[in-house]
């Protein structure tokens, strides 16, 4: 059995922190009136508000400021911005901007292309606990991107996330331990990463449990709950759990009462 995927999501993060985290030396009022205005989708009032507490070193402002940038809200789509203004931010170790200005430096997008740098990003945010980071820095190890390759080093980065509930991380360690040349294989490790990225409504991970359970892989046969996977997996548009529901409901009919 082949996986169809090795996943490693490397979107931007979507996270503002306007709600509940404040820095010490932000104007309170400040921080509300730019939450207030962000979520009525008045971008550049927010702007205008996080840009004040920005510039007095507020990181929260600093991380929110590049994200405006990032997504043209309120100013001109600008990555260089972007990545001006999380740089100020990771400075102050905000594991999110560390995140997402290690997204730039590996497409080079905004500054300029820089592997290393952006492994070194992910692994100051992956120390202080952020999964989405583990998750990156366990992928860059894989391949051999801006680090060393290493599949024992991206294993534990990636277990890390995984075990913090990242959906792409456990998926991509089933793969691992389902595929990979250079690391030993162990179904039952693959199984049991796929079947907690299945419970997550993982498209993916369904449809492999489903084959899992269907060919005894990792787990013990069972037709019942591969059917069970495959249905739930074919529901959300996975074409390769249709066809083997399809190749199944076709067997099934051969056999005789």
């Amino acid at each position: 059995m082949k996986s169809t995927r090795f996943v490693v999501s490397l979107w931007f993060s979507v996270l503002l922190f306007v709600i509940a985290l404040f820095s010490p030396t932000a104007s309170q009022g400040g921080a509300l009136e730019a939450e207030a205005a962000f979520k009525a989708n008045n971008y550049q009032v927010a702007y205008k508000e996080w840009k004040e507490l920005a510039e007095n070193g507020d990181a929260i402002a600093e991380f929110n400021l590049g994200f405006l940038y990032s997504r043209g809200l309120g100013v001109p789509k600008d990555y260089s911005k972007a990545a001006e203004w999380w740089t100020k931010a990771a400075m102050q170790k905000m594991a999110v901007a560390e995140v997402n200005l290690g997204l730039l430096y590996s497409w080079g997008q905004g500054v300029q292309l820089d592997d290393e740098k952006a492994a070194e990003l992910w692994r100051s945010a992956a120390t202080q606990g952020l999964s989405e980071a583990q998750q990156y820095l366990g992928y860059v190890y894989l391949i051999g991107k801006g680090v060393p390759k290493s599949s024992n080093d991206a294993i534990f980065w990636l277990t890390k996330a995984a075990e913090q509930g990242n959906v792409d991380a456990q998926v991509s360690l089933g793969s691992i331990y389902l595929s990979r040349t250079d690391v030993d294989k162990n179904l039952s490790l693959a199984y049991l990463w796929y079947n907690k990225a299945a419970k997550q409504n993982d498209a993916q991970a369904q449809y492999n449990v489903g084959l899992m359970y269907l060919k005894g892989a990792g787990v013990e046969s069972d037709t019942a709950l591969a059917m069970e996977w495959l249905k739930s997996s074919a529901a959300q548009g996975h074409e390769g759990a249709k066809k083997a529901l399809i190749r199944m409901q076709t067997e099934l009919q051969k056999t005789p009462p």
